[in-house]
């Protein structure tokens, strides 16, 4: 909580711009939020005129704490893991995830629920934290001369978990590629409309010089795509992250 409330950083500078930049108007949109948290995303919907906001999260600390601070009628919150959320077809307008679903160890079922929530023509717009940065999870290479001298990649194609630490030790990631990434959400039934591998901005980089690393890799992925119409889906092979 403490981060969120005084975040300047990667979060505000880098993957929220980017993520809000693809977004249609929400005025008057159904809206499914994977993964939503303290409900920061949520805000910004009851805040440009949304119908209705479902925010969903695995932690039943963070949706007791989005309950709290939400009471508009429009907002609902739901303790429910990504891969268990079921929402009636065509429901939603708009379906969004941040910086999630490299937490998923199989994304196709998730991303057909998805498509089958979504109205035709719906939007669904997510985050993940870059192949790039998931392939190794090692962090910058340094040297006695040079901090943060490179950034390691290995193991790119090789689509297994990977165990970090994030505040405390074995935080689990499921490393995919852009290719997968991409390709399942076409074979769920999606049309690409956008592919994003964001940076901060000369003005976040002016007042967080920190954030001047976030060009020399890109940190995160952000893909946006279009529900087809039923005729236009064509049959795909199963694929899936391996153990």
């Amino acid at each position: 909580m403490e981060l969120r409330a005084n975040e300047s950083g990667f979060n505000t500078a880098v993957e929220e711009p980017a993520v809000y930049s693809l977004l249609p108007s929400l005025n008057g949109l159904r809206i499914l939020d994977i993964g939503c948290g303290f409900g920061k995303f949520v805000s910004f919907c009851l805040q440009n005129k949304a119908a209705y906001i479902l925010g969903t999260d695995i932690s039943q600390n963070m949706i007791s704490e989005a309950k709290k601070r939400f009471k508009d009628p429009r907002a609902n919150f739901a303790v429910v893991p990504a891969e268990d959320f079921k929402a009636e077809n065509g429901s939603f307008d708009l379906v969004v995830s941040s910086m999630c679903f490299h937490y998923i160890r199989d994304i196709k079922p998730v991303f057909e629920k998805v498509g089958l929530s979504l109205r035709e023509n719906g939007h669904f717009i997510f985050s993940v934290e870059h192949p790039i940065c998931t392939s190794l999870l090692k962090g910058w290479c340094n040297s006695e001369n040079a901090p943060k001298k490179h950034w390691p990649v290995d193991d790119y194609k090789k689509e297994t978990l990977r165990v970090s630490r994030w505040f405390v030790d074995g935080v689990i990631k499921y490393h995919r590629t852009i290719e997968t990434y991409v390709n399942e959400l076409i074979d769920a039934g999606f049309s690409i409309k956008r592919l994003l591998e964001p940076g901060p901005t000369p003005k976040a980089i002016a007042e967080t010089p920190g954030l001047l690393e976030h060009l020399r890799r890109p940190p995160v992925l952000v893909l946006a795509g279009t529900k087809q119409t039923r005729q236009n889906i064509q049959p795909t092979q199963k694929s899936r992250v391996a153990d």
